[in-house]
Formats: structure tokens, sequence, C-alpha cells
């Protein structure tokens, strides 16, 4: 990082250290400031939010979505406050963050000698997720996109480091597997698999809109044989969250094109209908629109 950008880095760290040596409740309090100033002050991201919120429910009132905005809001607030703790967290702490359901899963994929990909989404702390590596045999691997802000991208660098995963920006990623595949440990490829693709899309239907979503998981399972794992990262309470697997395939090469690409997306379109107000309706998902043919 450039000299500017370095202090920076240590500043924000600084702020974040402090905050962490409040009392957990006094901290989190913090975050009800948070929702005040940026719901009501700075209306961050409000135009995005209630457009998403609009066109993935139009059978829900005016008043049903300014509600689900406003939990929404909370809910970014608190998650701001969970990712400082989370850069200086200790590996018994994240343990103990974290509820796992149908743990046989993992462990008979692994006694298998199994590499897998998890797919998870924007929805809950997703931050979490990488803390099952505490908590099952798997290595953690975290494909990332890195982040316009230097200073942030190092932040959230050191978190998912921190909460037990190495952290592969994505053009990397195939460099890396073909380099993880030579060690003997199995590995899980945690990738976010939710975003607005640049390339390797098909379009779908999603949260009632034409949605054009990202196929590179798929292809990666494919070619690497990998089981495909779809994973809930859902808050239990503040700084506490449930995680729920749901297996995709076992066998990626026998499934027909595109099957794990829209598998994952009926299980997160259920799980943000069950849990609207955890998923990132801030980010300007529907970009693109669906050519004409």
């Amino acid at each position: 990082m450039k000299v500017i950008n370095t202090i920076g880095y240590y500043l924000v760290l600084f702020l974040f250290r402090i905050i962490t040596l409040l009392p957990i409740k006094v901290a989190f309090l913090i975050s009800e400031v948070l929702t005040l100033f940026i719901f009501h002050i700075i209306g961050y991201r409000k135009k995005v939010i209630y457009l998403n919120l609009r066109n993935s429910f139009p059978d829900k009132s005016d008043i049903e979505i300014k509600y689900i905005a406003k939990k929404y809001y909370r809910h970014l607030s608190v998650m701001i406050v969970e990712n400082v703790y989370l850069r200086f967290i200790s590996n018994k702490d994240i343990k103990n963050r974290l509820i796992l359901e149908n743990k046989e899963l993992f462990d008979n994929l692994y006694k298998a000698k199994k590499n897998i990909i998890i797919m998870l989404g924007h929805l809950g702390n997703w931050e979490f997720a990488g803390g099952l590596s505490y908590i099952i045999d798997y290595k953690g691997i975290a494909v990332y996109k890195k982040l316009s802000s230097d200073i942030f991208d190092k932040i959230y660098f050191d978190i998912r480091k921190r909460v037990g995963v190495e952290p592969i920006e994505m053009k990397n990623i195939l460099r890396s597997i073909v380099k993880l595949n030579l060690e003997s440990k199995p590995y899980m490829l945690f990738m976010v698999a939710d975003q607005a693709p640049n390339e390797n899309s098909i379009w779908i239907n999603f949260l009632n809109q034409d949605t054009d979503v990202f196929t590179g998981s798929e292809k990666l399972a494919k070619k690497f044989d990998m089981p495909v794992v779809y994973l809930d990262v859902i808050r239990h309470k503040k700084g506490v969250y449930r995680l729920t697997p749901h297996l995709i395939t076992e066998n990626p090469k026998t499934t027909t094109n595109y099957y794990i690409t829209k598998q994952y997306f009926k299980l997160l379109e259920t799980s943000i209908n069950k849990n609207t107000r955890y998923w990132l309706w801030s980010h300007r998902r529907w970009k693109h629109i669906k050519p004409n043919k």
C-alpha cells in the first residue's frame, strides 16, 4: 500500500481496537447510532434499497417495504460492529459464536477426502462462515474480489485470516486450486456467488426478476470434481450465527448444465424469503438488462 493508505489503515485499526475494548453491549449500542446515521441522516443507498425491495416483492405494500428497509439498516449497522470485533477475535471466541447444524455432512465428505466448494450469499454475516475452519477438519480458502479502497481491502483481508481462512483473489483462483490439489489436506473453497457477474453468466428468474448470475462456481466444481454445499449464515443473536449446510451435489460431473447454479439460487431465494432483512439489499445487484433475442 502507499504511505498515505498505510497511515489510514493503522488509524482505522486503532479506532476498531478502541471499540473492541468496550463492553460488548455498549459496542452494540453503537450500531443503533449507526442506524440513525446511515438511514435517517445520510440515507445510505436508500433509492437502491427501496428499488431492490419493490422489484423483489411486488405484492408487498409500501408500508411493508419501508418496514423491511428499516430492519435491513439495523442489520447492516450490527454487521459493521460485528466485523470490527472479527478483526481481533480469538480462535476460541469465533468457535463459541458459531452454531453448526448437520456437521455430519462435512465429516462424511472429509472422510471421503473430497475437496469441496461452499456456495453462500451476501446473507446474514458471511464473514463468520470462515470460522468453520476451527470447528471442522477442512482447511478454509476464501475467494474474494479486491475492494476499490486499499485500506478496507486490507482490513477485510485481515478479518478473513483472523477467522481462519486463506484469502485468494478471484483472478488467481485456477492457479491456486492446482497448487492446493497437490496438498494432502482436503480444503473447502468459500465462494460468495450472488454478486452481479461481469462474465460467465446465464439468465434466470431470481426474486421475481430477470437476473444474470455467475456460473464460475459450477465450472470449477465440474472441472475439479468438487462436491458443492450451499451454506446459510443466519444471525442467531448479535455476534452469534447459525450455519446450516445443504448438499447440492456430491458428483458435479454427472449434473446437467447449470443445475448447480440454479439450485444454489433456489436455496438462496428460499432463505431470503425467510430472512428478508438479512440480505445485502444495498448492493446494485440488477445492473444489467436481459437482452432481447
